[in-house]
């Protein structure tokens, strides 16, 4: 079985244990602690990957580095991925856990890339149109790239719509190198 199912199956069982709970939001702000933690410590990703050090000793540096700072569900979640030779899998169960928490509360999340910043009119028509059009709460990402001269790029999930007007001029020199 691929990583990535593995990681669906397991993050799909700690939300689903997570709602039962009434904790799913308090999970998530929990992995994203335990994500940037892991982002921030090359010691620590080696020793998820390590199928050397003992799960013991791992678990107990998850106890001692994040203790308090976690909740019970997602502690004992940690330690059970530790138990199971799971570890190496925890960045990938982190954003599976996301997406489908993204999922139960109806919001989709899309990447706007345009020439200049936008102003937050802009920025609130365009997430309006995509959530009436989606039927979804829109949380948008801003990015500003000039090399696109105009327009811009909006990506929701795996497709892109490219209103940009470098992509009308490659268009437009397709067109007229066919003609």
């Amino acid at each position: 079985m691929s990583d990535l199912k593995i990681s669906r199956r397991y993050a799909k069982a700690l939300l689903a244990t997570a709602i039962e709970r009434k904790v799913a939001d308090d999970v998530m702000k929990d992995l994203d602690l335990i994500g940037r933690t892991g982002d921030a410590s090359k010691d620590l990703r080696a020793m998820f990957r390590s199928p050397i050090i003992d799960a013991d000793i791992k678990k107990q540096v998850i106890r001692d580095i994040l203790g308090e700072r976690i909740g019970a569900l997602t502690m004992d979640f940690m330690m059970l991925i530790l138990d199971k030779g799971r570890g190496h899998l925890w960045r990938e169960i982190v954003m599976e856990y996301g997406v489908q928490l993204d999922e139960v509360h109806n919001i989709e999340r899309i990447r706007v890339t345009s020439a200049v910043d936008l102003e937050s009119s802009a920025c609130e028509k365009i997430e309006a149109a995509i959530g009436v059009k989606l039927k979804k709460t829109i949380v948008a990402t801003y990015d500003v790239d000039p090399s696109i001269l105009g327009g811009a790029i909006i990506r929701v999930g795996d497709s892109v719509m490219d209103s940009s007007l470098r992509h009308q001029l490659v268009v437009l020199k397709e067109q007229l190198a066919s003609a």
